[in-house]
């Protein structure tokens, strides 16, 4: 069935090729497969799609299945491998979800290497350090991070280590990355409000430490990060419960400067935000809004990092998810979940505002998208 799928996928693509498709980038596009509580999922795994470098079309040209809720992706530094997490577990005859290690083959195919398990329930992130040495999952429903070496043939060891969240709420991990500095690794989590700091150890050990926690406000629920390219030591964390973008300065004892609302001031809706990435030259910052069904556009004082609000672009879709700006700081591609389409906006480097290419991509419940 999920074969008939894929191949419709490709019948009804609002993309058609108009020229050699292997002269385009590759992006590769992580979906939800399963009926779960909070999504329909309808793809057949992990699609590897070339995108027009013009418009932002993506076209489908293979995919790989085989795997579960393949919900959000990593490419190794090197390029040679993409590790992806099965988002599942919690049940008697599965406990856990699982991170599965593919290697990148000519024209974007997807070799299966290995399959670990996540030690946890609903992984939702995956990271790799910037050496490419060591893989940090999150998983979301059991509340805590996990590590795993890299093997030489690109493929996963067993779990290095791993570490419980706690709050004053049940902790829900939604996050690991390293910060620029390769000193720590920062892991956001939803339900404790709180940002856990890690040493960093080439080993893949995880080190917490405890006196450099970052707590947001109470019922925030810090969901992403990112880093201003700018300012090493600032980043922006977009919180998901409240509908804000914090922006903080982070050091030994970090502070949070301020918080911004991501929705208009006049929507009373139902909207939770979901993604945070900052333009290359630092100048905007761009989350999403679920719900609302927008990005929204923040400019960034260049010398203090501050932001303002600039735009409410509709992603012409419903739910978006996760989001990708293009290295060339161009284009921003987003996923829009359960509309099943992928939207491409044009990205005014002088006022950092979206413009609809008119690029609309139809994939199944897309989440993640990673370009090579």
């Amino acid at each position: 069935m999920k074969n008939l799928l894929f191949l419709l996928l490709i019948v009804v693509s609002c993309t058609t090729p108009k020229k050699d498709l292997s002269q385009q980038p590759i992006v590769f596009v992580g979906t939800y497969t399963q009926k779960l509580g909070h999504v329909d999922g309808k793809a057949f795994g992990i699609y590897t799609c070339r995108m027009d470098t013009q418009t932002g079309e993506l076209t489908v040209v293979d995919s790989v299945g085989g795997i579960a809720n393949p919900s959000f992706l990593t490419i190794s530094p090197d390029k040679k491998y993409l590790y992806a997490v099965a988002e599942n577990g919690g049940k008697p005859e599965e406990p856990f979800g699982s991170v599965v290690a593919y290697k990148i083959t000519a024209g974007g195919k997807l070799l299966k290497i290995n399959e670990m398990p996540s030690y946890g329930v609903a992984p939702c992130f995956v990271s790799t350090d910037q050496a490419g040495q060591n893989v940090y999952i999150a998983n979301y429903v059991t509340g805590n991070v996990v590590s795993y070496h890299v093997k030489t043939d690109g493929g996963l060891s067993d779990s290095i280590s791993t570490h419980q969240h706690k709050g004053d709420n049940e902790a829900w991990a939604h996050q690991i990355i390293q910060s620029p500095d390769g000193k720590y690794l920062l892991s956001c989590d939803k339900g404790a409000d709180k940002i856990y700091v890690y040493n960093y150890d080439s080993t893949g050990k995880l080190l917490p430490l405890s006196n450099a926690t970052i707590t947001l406000q109470k019922g925030a629920g810090p969901r992403h990060l990112a880093f201003n390219p700018l300012k090493s030591n600032q980043f922006y964390v977009i919180n998901e419960v409240d509908n804000t973008l914090s922006t903080v300065a982070f050091s030994d004892k970090s502070v949070i400067e301020e918080n911004l609302p991501t929705l208009p001031y006049d929507f009373s809706g139902k909207s939770f935000t979901a993604d945070v990435h900052v333009h290359p030259n630092g100048k905007f910052v761009y989350g999403s809004n679920r719900g609302h069904n927008s990005i929204v556009v923040f400019a960034a004082n260049e010398n203090t990092g501050k932001l303002a609000p600039i735009q409410h672009e509709s992603t012409k879709g419903l739910f978006p998810r996760n989001f990708m700006i293009t290295p060339d700081g161009g284009l921003l591609l987003v996923a829009n979940q359960n509309s099943s389409n992928i939207v491409a906006f044009k990205i005014d480097e002088k006022t950092g505002k979206l413009t609809p290419t008119g690029a609309n991509s139809c994939v199944f419940t897309p989440v993640c998208l990673k370009m090579l």
